[in-house]
C-alpha cells in the first residue's frame, strides 16, 4: 500500500463490530449448495429463511453441481458483479469413453494449463462465442478405469464442462464430466460454507433462544469477498463520496501501489468498512505525484456515511 498522509479514523465501524441486524443487511452467506436446486432456488431460500427482502448470489452453479455459493444478502447485492471475476477452484470426476493410462492423461492435461480457448456448451446461457479463459492449476488426482478425478483452479467463467470434452477430444476417445464440485470461490472455502438446514436452525436458535452464536459465525462481513484493490478514505470525504462525488486526491489516504487507471477498486473507511466501488481513473503513480485531481469515479455505493 501507498501512504499519502495518515488521519485518525472515526466515522463507522470496523466489519466485526457491527450488531447481527447489521451483518444481514450487509453479510454473504457461504452456502455449501446441494445438487439438486439452482443457484436462484438456493438464493430464494436463503432469502425465506432469513426473513430478508433481497438476496443474489455470484457465480452460477448449475443444478446437477454443488460447492461454494456466496449468497449476498440485502445492501451486500450492491457488489455482486463486482465480484463475478474471482479464481474459482473446482473438483472434478470425468467419465472417458476408454480407459487410458496416467501418462496419457497427464499429457492431454498440459494442453490446458495456462490461456485457452473456449466457446461455451450449448447447455449454457450466454452467447456461444469464442473467449480466452486462463486454467491456473490443473492437477490430475486418480484414476481408476475410465474415471478420472482432478483439480482445477481456473479465471472465473471458465466452464469445465467444455473443459472435459475438450480433454476428450485431445485423447482422441471422448469424454464428458460426471460430477462436480466447486471448493473455493472469491477466496472462501468449503469448509467455510453452511449447509441449508443449519442455517435454518441457527436463525430459530436467535429468535427463538436469544443465541445469535452460531448464525452471527455463519455470515461473513460483505468486506470478507470483495477482492479488489483497495483504497482508503479519509473521515471528511466519505459524506461526500456516499452522496455520488468522486474521491479526488486530497481524499486518499492510502492505496494498492499497483492501481491502474480504469481498474475497479474497494474503497474502505479508516476503520475497515466497505464503503463503495470505484472505478480509477489515474495510475498509482499519477495519484502519488500529484497533489489535487479527482482519482476515483464512485460506481456503487454500499455503505452511507452522513
Amino acid at each position: 500500500m501507498i501512504t499519502l498522509r495518515e488521519e485518525p479514523a472515526n466515522l463507522g465501524k470496523k466489519p466485526e463490530e457491527g450488531s447481527l441486524e447489521e451483518l444481514l443487511q450487509y453479510g454473504v452467506v457461504p452456502v455449501n449448495k446441494p445438487i439438486g436446486p439452482t443457484s436462484h432456488e438456493v438464493s430464494a431460500f436463503v432469502r425465506k429463511l432469513l426473513h430478508l427482502k433481497k438476496t443474489g448470489h455470484t457465480g452460477t452453479l448449475d443444478a446437477d453441481v454443488s460447492g461454494v455459493l456466496l449468497v449476498l444478502l440485502e445492501n451486500s447485492c450492491k457488489v455482486a458483479k463486482f465480484l463475478l471475476g474471482g479464481k474459482k477452484r473446482y473438483v472434478c470426476i470425468m467419465e472417458l469413453w476408454e480407459k487410458k493410462k496416467r501418462q496419457e492423461v497427464e499429457a492431454a492435461f498440459s494442453n490446458f494449463r495456462g490461456k485457452i480457448y473456449q466457446t461455451p456448451p450449448l447447455e449454457s446461457a450466454v452467447v456461444k462465442k469464442l473467449r480466452v479463459r486462463e486454467i491456473f492449476e490443473l492437477k490430475l488426482l486418480d484414476l481408476d478405469q475410465n474415471l478420472v478425478l482432478f483439480d482445477c483452479e481456473c479465471e472465473a467463467g471458465t466452464y469445465i464442462r467444455k473443459l472435459c470434452y475438450d480433454v476428450g477430444e485431445v485423447l482422441g476417445c471422448g469424454a464428458r464430466m460426471k460430477e462436480l464440485r466447486r471448493t473455493k470461490a472469491s477466496g472462501v472455502d468449503e469448509k467455510d460454507c453452511i449447509k441449508l438446514q443449519d442455517l435454518s436452525d441457527f436463525y430459530w436458535l436467535w429468535k427463538e433462544k436469544k443465541d445469535e452464536a452460531e448464525l452471527r459465525k455463519s455470515i461473513l462481513p460483505v468486506e470478507k469477498v470483495v477482492d479488489l484493490k483497495k483504497v482508503i478514505a479519509s473521515d471528511f470525504a466519505l459524506p461526500s463520496i456516499c452522496r455520488g462525488a468522486n474521491l479526488a486526491i486530497p481524499g486518499v489516504l492510502s492505496f494498492d501501489e499497483n492501481v491502474k487507471k480504469g481498474d475497479f477498486v474497494s474503497v474502505f473507511s479508516g476503520k475497515g468498512g466497505l464503503v463503495c466501488i470505484a472505478r480509477a481513473l489515474m495510475d498509482a503513480d499519477e495519484i502519488r505525484e500529484k497533489e489535487k485531481g479527482l482519482a476515483f469515479d464512485i460506481e456503487r455505493v454500499v455503505h452511507s456515511f452522513k
